[in-house]
């Protein structure tokens, strides 16, 4: 059922109303008690019926209403003697009661038609509503079936995979078992012969024991007055050698105290000509540090003195372009020759204005200046054959 409201709730939930509708219909739609009235037998048929539209409880009522009023009218006209004598002008006329009755059973049997309409309507529905329920059953009871099927399976290849599992255990036990059991008969056979070499062995060791100690024994007494005539010469000779020993020991410690003297005055020779050479270094890189600022010192001096010149010869020559700005300028590379003269095809933008009419307009000037204001001899070789020129306007 849980499966079944989960896949159809909808179906679910119109199989509950339909059957609580069912049950509602059956409780309070039906009258069980018979009645033996002809309109009582009428309306328990009209009450049995299913489902009652508004319209036939309408016609329902006026029928009711409608027997009630003629009902006690008739039981009278049923027990009144019929005159003996009665004149046929003076009797008043009946009205047609069979004919109203008659018309009265039509409404009710069309009444009753419909409600087996409506019976059969609902037997339908219910058939269908049953027809579905039956077929999620079905699929319900296939689906449980395949699952089973599935877990049936599964438990056979698990069932087949521990017993391949087991046999292929058994078998390696088996094999471990053999192994062990050839291993343990070929210990056993190694054990058994080392055993019998070992007291063929000893057997022999033994019998060159008790030999080897006779003939020792004999050789002891000969050896034991020799030994002693030997270890009083060897102690002669120890004393002799540990004599000797000692005043080697002494003259290698002597020589090793004046290895060790010169070595360290050699240490303290290198150490003071390393200091010296670090001063002496120290001193040519100040020096030298000296030399560097008094020459950029003169540099700039001399730079103070003919730059301005340089700039101004050019600019007597140079002629702004249209459109360029007056806060721009470039930098050129300038070679020159003793007395000022540019190198034709020497002069290059190093570090240009961004404007390229502006750049060409000071190269241009450069050339036209030709030769320039420059100092002689060493002066102009250190800072003005080869130099960069900034022009700004």
């Amino acid at each position: 059922m849980w499966q079944i409201w989960t896949q159809y709730p909808k179906a679910f939930l119109w199989s509950i109303l339909l059957h609580l509708a069912l049950l509602l219909v059956m409780l309070f739609g039906v009258d069980w008690l018979v009645r033996n009235q002809e309109l009582g037998a009428f309306e328990n048929m009209i009450q049995a019926s299913l489902p009652v539209t508004p319209e036939i409880e309408q016609r329902i009522e006026h029928l009711q209403a409608s027997a009630a009023r003629t009902g006690p009218e008739r039981e009278p006209q049923a027990q009144a003697p019929k005159p003996e004598l009665a004149e046929p002008e003076t009797q008043r006329p009946e009205p047609d009661l069979a004919a109203e009755q008659a018309r009265r059973d039509a409404e009710a049997a069309a009444l009753a038609r419909e409600a087996e309409l409506a019976r059969q309507r609902q037997a339908e529905l219910e058939r269908q509503h049953q027809a579905e329920l039956e077929r999620q059953r079905q699929a319900e009871l296939e689906a449980r079936r395949r699952a089973e099927e599935e877990i049936r399976r599964k438990v056979a290849e698990a069932a087949e995979r521990r017993a391949l599992a087991e046999a292929q255990r058994r078998a390696e036990q088996e094999a471990r078992r053999r192994a062990a059991e050839a291993e343990a008969a070929a210990r056993a056979a190694r054990e058994r012969r080392e055993a019998e070499r070992r007291a063929a062995e000893l057997a022999a060791r033994r019998a060159a024991e008790e030999q080897a100690r006779r003939e020792a024994e004999a050789a002891a007494r000969q050896a034991a007055e020799a030994a002693r005539r030997a270890e009083l010469e060897a102690q002669r000779r120890a004393e002799e050698q540990a004599l000797r020993d000692a005043e080697a020991m002494a003259r290698r410690e002597r020589e090793l105290e004046a290895a060790l003297a010169a070595e360290l005055q050699q240490e303290l020779a290198q150490e003071r000509a390393r200091k010296q050479a670090a001063r002496a270094a120290q001193e040519q890189r100040r020096r030298e540090a000296a030399t560097q600022q008094q020459l950029a010192s003169a540099r700039r001096q001399l730079g103070s003195v003919w730059t301005p010149r340089i700039t101004s010869r050019v600019k007597s020559f140079w002629v702004r372009p249209l459109g360029s700005p007056s806060d721009i300028e470039t930098i050129v590379n300038l070679r020159l020759e003793p007395g000022g003269a540019v190198i034709p095809g020497s002069v290059r933008v190093v570090r240009g204005s961004g404007h390229g009419a502006f750049d060409q307009s000071v190269i241009s000037a450069v050339y036209k200046a030709s030769p320039l204001p420059v100092p002689d001899g060493a002066e102009f070789e250190e800072m003005f054959r080869d130099f960069n020129f900034r022009f700004r306007p």
